[in-house]
């Protein structure tokens, strides 16, 4: 990490809250609405309501419901449930593994879609914090300029091999205020390698806490692979 890009972190730390702050908070409740035409081309077609606690010091995120379902994710196992079965949950180990061989077309089942979402929003709601984690290396790069004149700062991110995230290479956009404004990235697991993009509005402040709220859209290049994201969260 670059002494640029680790000043960069530690402004982006302090505007979300700070890191003794965030020290303190132990897990997130979330809830959001998901939909959008990917999850119909993956099976898995929408509006679902969600609600997630999202754990902040481990990787877990505890799956109260999706829709019909609830469970857990881990990086190495998803828990699978049906919302009033008396049936125990459905575990499945190394979840990752099994996306090996899918192709853009093949349909995901629900501990698909629980990989997908428990890393997807462990990651969203830990932003910044663990991005300070030693194996993930930043370095600050050009950020684009807005239509208004605002000028943006970004930060390029490398995580290491195997870690739960969309994919190896990622960038971050910050305004002013070093508040989150967009996510670039693929979804490695949808099998399409297309540029996407995550953008987040109407900040909120929960304690320190600081969070994109009300609506969050991600945008992926191609009007035939789109997701509509709706979501809201507070801490425990």
């Amino acid at each position: 990490m670059s002494a640029t890009s680790s000043s960069l972190l530690q402004s982006v730390i302090d505007a979300h809250g700070g890191r003794e702050y965030w020290k303190t908070i132990q897990s997130l409740n979330v809830e959001f609405e998901f939909s959008g035409l990917a999850l119909e081309m993956k099976g898995q077609p929408g509006p679902h309501d969600v609600k997630l606690v999202v754990d902040t010091k481990v990787q877990k995120v505890t799956i109260l419901q999706f829709g019909d379902y609830y469970g857990s994710w881990t990086p190495t196992q998803t828990e699978v449930g049906k919302i009033g079965s008396k049936d125990p949950v459905d575990v499945r180990k190394n979840p990752k593994d099994v996306f090996a061989d899918y192709t853009a077309e093949t349909k995901w089942d629900v501990h698909n879609l629980f990989w997908f979402v428990g890393y997807a929003y462990w990651n969203y709601f830990n932003f910044p914090f663990y991005l300070e984690t030693p194996e993930i290396q930043t370095r600050e790069v050009d950020g684009p300029t807005r239509e208004n004149g605002e000028k943006w700062t970004s930060l390029e991110v490398v995580f290491p091999d195997g870690y739960p995230t969309h994919t190896k290479v990622q960038k971050y956009d910050f305004d002013a205020g070093y508040r989150l404004m967009r996510m670039h990235y693929s979804v490695d697991v949808m099998k399409r390698n297309v540029p996407s993009w995550h953008n987040c509005y109407n900040h909120a402040v929960a304690g320190k806490y600081l969070y994109p709220t009300a609506g969050c859209e991600l945008v992926c290049s191609g009007d035939d692979f789109l997701f509509a994201i709706y979501f809201a969260g507070n801490q425990d």
